[in-house]
């Protein structure tokens, strides 16, 4: 498995995850994140029990619905689970990357700082609450990770055809006997 897949798996595999919970059971995740005391003159708490909306319990779903919808479009974009076709044949391990993987790499990884960013700033204004933390820790790994796949992997144009060697490596500071003695160069 090359880096952008593992990448990807990676990435649904966190924002499932958070699907789950929020599908399954949408007052637990809002009642975890509630700050402890909450103001007693407003209509949405009863006595010092918060009565949870249908219309927050939709958004949650909603959120949890569309986070496996993302989920799924990172899988079948970056080339990790090929869409049904009428060949048979066995797919190749160099060709398993797709052309809109750096696309969508970058928008899961530009959507997961984002996630990190506001989930750390939540983290500070309500006193520090454990959850937020996981989730900006969690999501700014896969931002990080996101970046790192961007910038380094899958560039298959510097890797030598014969050798399979990287072409971008120098001998600076430090050279290479071996290479030079094959090439016949006399070192100075």
């Amino acid at each position: 498995m090359d880096s952008v897949s593992t990448y990807a798996v990676a990435s649904s595999a966190w924002l499932a995850t958070q699907a789950v919970p929020l599908i399954i059971w949408p007052s637990l995740i809002s009642t975890l994140l509630q700050i402890d005391s909450p103001s007693r003159g407003s209509s949405e708490y009863s006595g010092s029990h918060y009565v949870h909306g249908s219309v927050e319990q939709y958004f949650a779903r909603s959120l949890g619905l569309a986070q496996l919808a993302l989920a799924a479009l990172l899988l079948v974009l970056s080339g990790v689970l090929a869409p049904s076709s009428g060949t048979t044949a066995a797919p190749d391990s160099d060709t398993s990357v797709t052309p809109t993987a750096s696309g969508t790499v970058l928008v899961s990884a530009l959507h997961h700082a984002a996630v990190a960013s506001y989930a750390y700033s939540r983290y500070h204004t309500t006193g520090g609450q454990m959850g937020y933390l996981v989730g900006s820790v969690a999501a700014g790994g896969l931002a990080v990770a996101g970046l790192w796949v961007l910038l380094f992997a899958g560039d298959k144009q510097r890797i030598s055809r014969r050798t399979g060697a990287d072409k971008d490596t120098s001998g600076w500071p430090f050279r290479n006997a071996e290479a030079d003695k094959r090439k016949g160069k006399k070192r100075l």
